[in-house]
């Protein structure tokens, strides 16, 4: 009985917002807000139309403005950029469009002497074909000869002695369409690839590719970088079996989607790999007792992720948060729960809702929803990982591959300041650029961007470092609310009205018994109609027209009128509330000393 009444209390703690601070320092990215940035379309300094370093160089006061800590840069290597830079022909030198390795280090230097850290995107799955690896390894020189991964026909006799037409080993398949082995005359034997066939996939089994990523390595860390972010991890092992991957429906056509991907993808040799990288990031933190990360980029189940962690990532990747673009307040709260209440003990949380392989969410969500999709991601806790032009609501272009990869929208002169030449920009500028770019929304105080600004400012209280979350649904899975909270700190609230077509009326206290009679508001949404420093009695009805969002906390209670309340709404139906703890697990922890002294 006695167990029971310790399990009860430690329950009731936790329900009552109990929390237990962590004991040590946060490190330096367990709080960031990383920026992704696609080089090629944040800035030209050239006139060429390519954006660059020097261009990034030149906007890093904006980037620091906006409350970001870490730039994460796509691949900037040497590269032909069919496949947008992720096809590399040489990891040890810089794309010549984007500038100099001197460039490069420039850009490295400055950043960090305002403070910001930059991670780099590695790509080990695959290389260009115009690899000189890949270029050997076709003619079959003995050093190279197994780099990538070859396999012969399956009828390999009959194609060299009659010449007849090679017949793959297996129904493996490309992720953009067709099968996954491609024929090369020259070595006579067909060689595999996940994606496209001028990515070729390395052989991770070659003990030399590992000494050559190694090498990879170790030259951008001593150069300076303070993280990779590892690109299609979950492809770079495939299994030694050739045999065909299960048909999931044998009614439909054969296609890359259409398969279980039990050979190709997750194989278990992936986490070794984070270990081999993690003992080589760590070697330089025994020198300098600086940490650099890893992120790492794989759709897999969180299961497979959470072993990320466990292997040595800092960051694996989630986007659970952006595999539907019409995701209710339910659909986060679950996704959210999944995640934070299951990751391994000491993990961090991240959370990503959009990146360029992505539509952008204004252009899923819509206007009304962009600033709290923004709001969204900055007030979870952990790392949050933004996309370039997010915070001022760009939106997808008409191009079939590069949709969310247009130029940055600087200003409302030609070419949207991207670049000050008349040669146009390597891909098409969106025609909203005239009004949605950052000089304009930089002068309206109630614009995306500003608003954007003052939620990522809170990211540096104590609350959002080191503070809970809690979560409640109002009105019928319309209205979304998430607290973030630290006994004897200022708490915040966050409330999204997701439903884009109707207004909602909502009295916080019905569901939220624990929150101050009163509240501030830090921030509203242009379509809020609420406005920074003005109270609201958490009592009363507040009204919130489609889209809107709003941020309050019950510090700085200020004496401005309050905001207009409705005494005529009908009451909203209660829904149920999540608590969700990042810094401690009480009740684990109860239950792990109940066993241990056998209460």
């Amino acid at each position: 009985m006695y167990w029971a009444c310790i399990l009860i209390t430690c329950i009731q703690l936790t329900y009552c917002k109990v929390l237990v601070p962590p004991t040590t320092v946060l490190d330096w990215w367990q709080n960031s807000i990383v920026y992704e940035i696609f080089p090629l379309s944040f800035k030209d300094s050239n006139g060429d139309g390519s954006g660059d370093f020097k261009g990034i160089t030149e906007k890093l006061d904006y980037i620091v403005d906006l409350g970001v800590t870490a730039i994460w840069l796509t691949p900037f290597f040497e590269s032909p950029l069919e496949s947008g830079g992720y096809d590399i022909t040489n990891y040890l030198d810089v794309q010549h469009v984007f500038g100099t390795l001197d460039d490069f280090k420039d850009l490295l230097n400055t950043a960090h002497s305002k403070n910001l850290k930059v991670i780099m995107d590695l790509v080990p799955n695959h290389t260009s074909d115009k690899h000189i690896w890949f270029e050997k390894s076709a003619k079959n020189e003995t050093d190279y000869a197994d780099y990538y991964i070859w396999k012969d026909a399956k009828n390999q006799e009959d194609v060299i002695k009659n010449n007849a037409t090679p017949i793959v080993p297996n129904n493996w398949q490309m992720i953009c369409g067709g099968n996954a082995w491609t024929w090369h005359n020259t070595r006579k034997q067909f060689y595999f690839s996940q994606f496209i066939k001028n990515l070729p996939d390395l052989n991770f089994r070659n003990k030399n590719v590992h000494k050559e990523m190694r090498n990879v390595l170790n030259y951008w860390i001593k150069l300076g970088i303070d993280g990779i972010r590892v690109d299609a991890l979950r492809h770079v092992y495939e299994s030694e079996i050739l045999d065909d991957e299960p048909i999931l429906d044998e009614n439909m056509a054969l296609n890359y989607l259409n398969l279980d991907h039990i050979y190709t993808i997750d194989q278990d040799e992936v986490y070794d790999l984070i270990k081999e990288w993690r003992l080589l990031l760590d070697d330089f933190k025994e020198n300098d007792h600086y940490t650099r990360i890893i992120m790492t980029e794989s759709y897999s189940n969180t299961s497979v992720l959470f072993k990320y962690y466990i292997s040595g990532a800092e960051v694996p990747t989630n986007f659970n948060l952006l595999e539907n673009y019409r995701y209710t307040p339910k659909d986060f709260e679950r996704e959210i729960e999944n995640w934070i209440t299951k990751m391994p003990v000491g993990a961090t949380f991240n959370s990503v809702l959009q990146n360029h392989d992505k539509q952008r969410f204004t252009t899923s969500y819509g206007t009304e929803l962009t600033d709290g999709m923004n709001a969204l991601s900055l007030f979870l806790p952990g790392v949050s990982i933004v996309y370039y032009g997010g915070e001022i609501g760009m939106e997808d272009i008409s191009d079939e591959v590069n949709y969310a990869r247009s130029p940055m929208q600087w200003d409302d002169t030609n070419y949207a300041g991207f670049t000050n030449s008349t040669h146009e920009p390597w891909v098409a500028i969106h025609p909203d650029y005239v009004t949605r770019n950052v000089q304009t929304e930089n002068n309206n105080p109630k614009s995306y961007l500003n608003f954007f600004k003052s939620v990522s400012k809170l990211r540096q209280t104590e609350t959002f470092k080191r503070g809970g979350l809690a979560i409640d649904i109002f009105n019928n899975n319309t209205v979304f609310v998430l607290t973030r909270f630290l006994p004897e700190h200022e708490n915040y609230t966050l409330i999204i009205n997701m439903d884009t077509n109707y207004t909602q009326r909502v009295r916080l206290s019905d569901q939220i018994s624990n929150l101050h009679d009163i509240l501030t508001i830090v921030v509203g949404s242009e379509n809020s109609n609420f406005n920074p420093g003005n109270s609201i009695s958490t009592t009363e009805w507040l009204t919130l027209s489609p889209g809107a969002t709003i941020v309050l906390t019950d510090n700085l209670i200020s004496t401005s009128s309050s905001i207009p309340v409705d005494d005529t709404a009908t009451k909203s139906t209660p829904s149920s509330s999540t608590q969700l703890y990042i810094t401690s697990r009480i009740v684990l922890l109860c239950l792990f000393l109940i066993t241990i002294f056998n209460l």
